[in-house]
């Protein structure tokens, strides 16, 4: 087990270290080292960033908050490895799915009621999460992971499909007043009806839960022009899980897979390298050895190819056993908002959902109201948790501000490493306040 949590902290040291440069928008290697914003106090969330506007224009894929991503073309391909500290990246996360009733006001038309516009036909993205069907899966009071859960109308028409987490609960979002719940664990399977006011639903079953022993993540990582170094701390960051492995314990396979994209007019729109048992350093240097061929270019406007590249990760060669699945995609850039890609946003969505892959996507500055939006929705309905990187640690150009004043903090590597453990156990510790987290400004090359 020691290993598989030491993997876990270097894969997300990985990602802070990608992270640090995209958000950097053009600092140099010692520019990155600056300080923290003050005033923090309490250890919440409180960044000196304002929000941007709430949503673009119709027809608004030129529409660029300021401090966006403005699709800068050039390319580039790194000459050398750039030796940064890892832990240095503040982030925090929010489960809306945890914190449901604060959700749900947001689309209210009055107090705050932000997403008020996305709930009319022309600014809708196709989500509808305000009547949400939650179902707790248990055999003799013990959670049950991996349960398939599906909605149907009266009908018998299939509305969606979801699978339980470690905590044994299923989220369902069927859009529909009443109907049925199926319940399918091996050779195990219960029917169970909702209605208006019954939301809610235990099931219990005879089956004995099982133990999850795969974890799969996959990095979704926007490579537009503006992320240009991207690759070279990612490299630098890679050597160092490399060094790292000293372990023997195999308790936990831990599989990571890796989707670069840019935009769909862009001459190489995506790059993927499958999934890899990085327990074993030949996995790790494979991964290594793939990434050494990537380069940041393209992108021209600011909305990028988002909807495409879920899709495609989405519908790659996930487990179809029981398994901790993972999308971490990082992103500072909404989808286009066509009709075309809003629904095949959507069905990616509804899929990764049915598939039992938590969504939990990484916003960095340049992101806009509508990216909180769409991501935000992505992460309620496949049970996973949104995460915005803040200004507190005083790198990179201003934050876009969810204004969520109860999230803690966090390094984003530690950050990360928790929501892992969290989803693999059922067990999600406390987050610790990035000040005080010990592996703050660690040397990530030692």
């Amino acid at each position: 087990m020691k290993k598989t949590i030491a993997l876990l902290t270097l894969i997300c040291m990985l990602m802070s270290v990608l992270i640090l440069t995209s958000c950097s928008k053009g600092d140099s290697a010692g520019d990155l080292m600056g300080g923290y914003a003050p005033g923090m106090g309490d250890g919440y969330y409180g960044s000196t960033g304002g929000d941007y506007d709430a949503s673009a224009p119709e027809g608004g894929d030129e529409y660029v908050p300021d401090g966006a991503d403005k699709g800068d073309t050039g390319s580039s391909t790194p000459e050398e490895n750039v030796k940064l500290p890892a832990g240095m990246i503040t982030a925090a996360a929010w489960n809306d799915n945890d914190y449901y009733n604060d959700w749900r006001a947001l689309f209210s038309q009055d107090g705050d009621g932000k997403f008020f516009s996305y709930t009319n036909a022309e600014s809708s993205w196709g989500y509808n999460s305000l009547d949400r069907v939650t179902v707790s899966v248990l055999c003799a009071d013990q959670p049950i992971k991996g349960a398939q859960v599906v909605a149907y109308d009266l009908q018998g028409n299939k509305l969606f499909g979801a699978v339980t987490d470690s905590k044994g609960n299923a989220y369902l979002f069927p859009n529909e007043a009443e109907g049925t719940v199926s319940v399918t664990y091996g050779d195990e399977s219960v029917t169970v009806g909702f209605t208006k006011d019954e939301r809610e639903l235990d099931v219990a079953l005879n089956s004995n839960a099982g133990s999850l022993n795969v974890i799969e993540i996959m990095l979704v990582v926007d490579v537009t022009g503006s992320m240009s170094d991207e690759i070279s701390f990612l490299k630098a960051e890679l050597a160092d899980v490399i060094n790292r492995i000293a372990d023997n314990d195999t308790e936990t396979v831990i599989r990571l897979a890796m989707l670069f994209y840019r935009d769909t007019d862009d001459s190489v729109p995506f790059a993927y390298y499958d999934f890899v048992d990085v327990t074993t350093p030949e996995g790790l240097s494979k991964q290594q050895a793939a990434l050494d061929g990537q380069w940041a270019t393209g992108g021209g406007d600011y909305p990028e190819a988002v909807d495409e590249a879920l899709d495609i990760a989405v519908n790659k060669q996930w487990s179809t056993g029981a398994a901790t699945k993972i999308i971490f995609q990082v992103l500072d850039a909404p989808a286009h908002n066509a009709a075309k890609n809003k629904q095949k946003l959507e069905n990616a969505v509804n899929s990764a959902a049915e598939k039992g892959i938590r969504f939990c996507p990484i916003i960095c500055s340049g992101a806009s109201t509508e990216t909180e939006y769409t991501m935000r929705e992505a992460a309620i309905h496949t049970g996973g948790t949104f995460v915005f990187v803040t200004d507190d640690s005083g790198i990179g150009s201003g934050h876009h501000d969810p204004g969520l004043p109860n999230a803690t903090v966090e390094l984003l590597n530690s950050l990360m490493v928790r929501l892992v453990n969290g989803y693999h156990t059922g067990v999600f510790d406390n987050p610790v306040y990035w000040k005080q987290d010990p592996g703050l400004g660690t040397s990530s090359n030692s």
